[in-house]
């Protein structure tokens, strides 16, 4: 019984270091979040836009009368775009406006527990350049999961659309990778809500961009501002549904004359024609007019390979009529 009791007393110690430990991560880093945003604010960087029962926070640079409007769309997580993308976008930016706008739940922009479905989200980017005074066209500009948005986009509303340019988009999303997704994004939900997401984001970002190039204070922004994302409702609302856009998607995708690029970064469809057989070729016989622009690296090409992703977009924008 003694022995029992014993057991009891440590077990009890345990949860309660845990518990302590577990306070001490999340003040520390809501701390860090909190410093970083407000340094973030300082500099500009949060320009919040009503989409309707929420406002998206937003970002304008680059020339104002400039030849072209760009819309600039993140991946899954990603709430630090509007820093993150710019040493790829500065030359861009000297002939062109960008217009960046994060989706709800990313960075500054308000949490929403309305369902993430693409309509929705694509109602969203509308909504807010509308009450930006924005007009089109638009070239819109996407990385990972946004490729998806913007190619129904571009079907719905073709007529606002100038072109489009995918950096590393996603295709299909078949039940296993859904699973995947959904699993891990109730992982990172958690684990932003205890404080542990920064330690689990550093090692993932690692695999997605070239951190070795970045500062410390950068790699902070980056990190933390992604871990935040994670912990939204909107969040996880789109990575539930993150199968049922896809389907949607490619269901109803119709081919059109908007000029259109892929840029294949962590795919490498050149080098195995089975998956770009079964991926690639489905999905530019139905978007239409769409080239496959080779650039391999790391998922987040417009940090890993900045220069070439540059002149590939800046290369495309100006072929256009």
């Amino acid at each position: 019984m003694n022995i029992l009791k014993m057991i009891g007393k440590v077990l009890a110690m345990l949860l309660g270091v845990v518990i302590v430990l577990l306070s001490l991560t999340s003040i520390y880093y809501r701390f860090k979040v909190h410093n970083i945003m407000n340094q973030l604010k300082k500099n500009g960087y949060c320009n919040l836009v009503s989409a309707g029962d929420y406002k998206l926070n937003t970002l304008k640079v680059g020339n104002e009368n400039g030849k072209h409007k760009i819309v600039c769309c993140s991946g899954l997580y990603d709430g630090t775009m509007n820093f993150s993308w710019r040493k790829m976008t500065k030359s861009i930016e000297e002939d062109n406006q960008l217009i960046f706008i994060d989706r709800a739940g990313y960075g500054f922009s308000e949490d929403t527990k309305t369902d993430r479905t693409v309509e929705q989200i694509v109602e969203d980017y509308r909504t807010v350049l509308k009450n930006m005074g924005e007009e089109g066209p638009y070239i819109l500009l996407a990385h990972s999961i946004s490729g998806l948005y913007v190619s129904y986009w571009q079907n719905k509303y073709p007529d606002e659309i100038e072109s489009v340019i995918i950096m590393d988009g996603t295709l299909y999303i078949d039940e296993e990778r859904e699973n995947y997704s959904n699993n891990r994004s109730r992982i990172f939900y958690a684990a932003e809500k205890v404080g542990l997401q920064s330690i689990i984001m550093k090692n993932v970002y690692g695999a997605l961009a070239d951190i070795d190039n970045m500062t410390g204070k950068e790699l902070d922004m980056n990190v933390y501002m992604f871990s935040k994302t994670t912990g939204t409702h909107a969040i996880m609302s789109e990575s539930n549904l993150i199968y049922q856009n896809a389907k949607n998607v490619i269901d109803n995708l119709k081919p059109n004359d908007i000029p259109k690029i892929y840029i294949d970064a962590s795919n490498a469809f050149d080098e195995n024609p089975e998956k770009k057989e079964k991926k690639w070729i489905p999905y530019e016989e139905k978007i239409g007019n769409c080239e496959l622009v080779p650039l391999y690296g790391k998922h987040a090409i417009y940090m890993d390979r900045t220069e070439e992703c540059a002149k590939i977009i800046k290369d495309h924008i100006d072929s256009l009529k």
